[in-house]
């Protein structure tokens, strides 16, 4: 017991560093990161009015958790091949589950605010019920998961600094851009094509759930099958990676 509460207590402080103390002294970067999800926003808005409006917050939701997770190629490799932080925790009492997993609440907590102006947003609109917003922030979590594990296994592939930038950069714009995050997957040839990567799970499932498409039983549950897997395998991915 004693042990998981240490794990724990890594995580949280870990979470802290390297996302509540960034957010308070650079805001700017959380600006940043919400630039592009706004600018849909704004051109669905115009183009689409209310429909639009609602189809740019839900895609602002998964694309800023998606984004967020995979950012960690960016801080991992940070900690590791700049400051060697990752290596001094080495010598510390400090696990490599709990340092990894305290990076991805940090990506959570960094997401914080901009998920709770999309969340605001829509329930001003009228699109949660109860049965809604549980499902919505199931497949977010689920999401996050998938996404941070991502992020975390790829930074362990990088071996000079200047790629992990680009690296989380590109992956932020396939797992949002190429999957039904922004669009319906009834617009693909086989809906179920819009499985493949997590942000299409998360999508059909919270685009459902709101009322923005609606997609047969086989559909959902084949969404929340995969990406419950992909959790699950990011947890896998990080357990086997995160080690020293």
């Amino acid at each position: 017991m004693a042990r998981v509460l240490k794990i724990f207590r890594d995580i949280l402080i870990i979470g802290w560093l390297n996302g509540w103390a960034p957010l308070l002294r650079s805001w700017i970067w959380l600006v940043a990161n919400a630039v592009t999800p706004i600018s849909l926003l704004v051109v669905l808005a115009i183009y689409a009015g209310t429909a639009g409006v609602r189809w740019g917050l839900v895609g602002g939701l998964i694309w800023t958790v998606a984004s967020n997770g995979v950012s960690l190629i960016g801080d991992a490799a940070f900690y590791r091949l700049e400051i060697k932080f990752q290596q001094m925790l080495v010598a510390a009492p400090v696990s490599p589950i709990a340092y990894s997993l305290g990076l991805a609440l940090s990506s959570l907590i960094f997401a914080a605010p901009a998920l709770a102006f999309y969340a605001s947003f829509l329930a001003y609109l009228g699109a949660f019920t109860p049965p809604a917003a549980l499902a919505t922030a199931a497949a977010l979590a689920l999401l996050w998961l998938a996404t941070a594990g991502i992020g975390f296994a790829a930074s362990m592939l990088i071996r000079q600094m200047k790629y992990a930038w680009a690296v989380s950069g590109i992956l932020s714009a396939i797992l949002s851009a190429m999957m039904p995050v922004y669009w319906p997957a009834k617009v693909l040839p086989n809906e179920y094509l819009g499985l493949i990567l997590p942000t299409g799970g998360a999508g059909v499932i919270v685009q459902n759930a709101l009322g923005l498409a609606s997609y047969g039983s086989g559909l959902l549950a084949a969404a929340w099958v995969s990406l419950a897997a992909y959790a699950a395998a990011a947890l896998a991915v990080i357990a086997r990676v995160a080690r020293w």
